[in-house]
């Protein structure tokens, strides 16, 4: 939207252009990260409710439901891990929304302590 596809990504105006749109991207980013102090504790929820699972559950049920293995030891070690990293995205969960209530108590904008 922001570059001309006639002149080729390497063209001067398009890097240019690029790299402002990225500039203000990035400031916009870092202004919102440094307006929440508890900002990790909201990329710790993300990461337990959506990276956990799509990490280490999903692929392993995949695997079951693909494969079908007929070894115990392989059917057993899927679902140990389909319930270990279960447990872990829900104790994940929970420590960060506990972490985010305790930090909202003491929120105050652009504050560094």
């Amino acid at each position: 939207m922001f570059i001309d596809e006639k002149k080729g990504p390497f063209n001067i105006q398009n890097i240019v252009n690029r790299l402002i749109i990225t500039s203000i991207y990035i400031v916009l980013i870092t202004l919102i990260a440094c307006a929440m102090p508890f900002f990790g504790d909201f990329v710790a929820l993300c990461g337990a409710i959506g990276f956990t699972p799509l990490d280490f559950v999903i692929p392993s049920i995949a695997y079951l439901v693909v494969k079908r293995p007929k070894m115990l030891l392989t059917w057993g070690l899927n679902i140990s891990i389909i319930f270990t990293y279960s447990c872990v995205a829900i104790m994940g969960s929970i420590g960060a929304i506990r972490f985010i209530a305790i930090d909202v108590g003491t929120y105050k904008i652009f504050n560094n302590s």
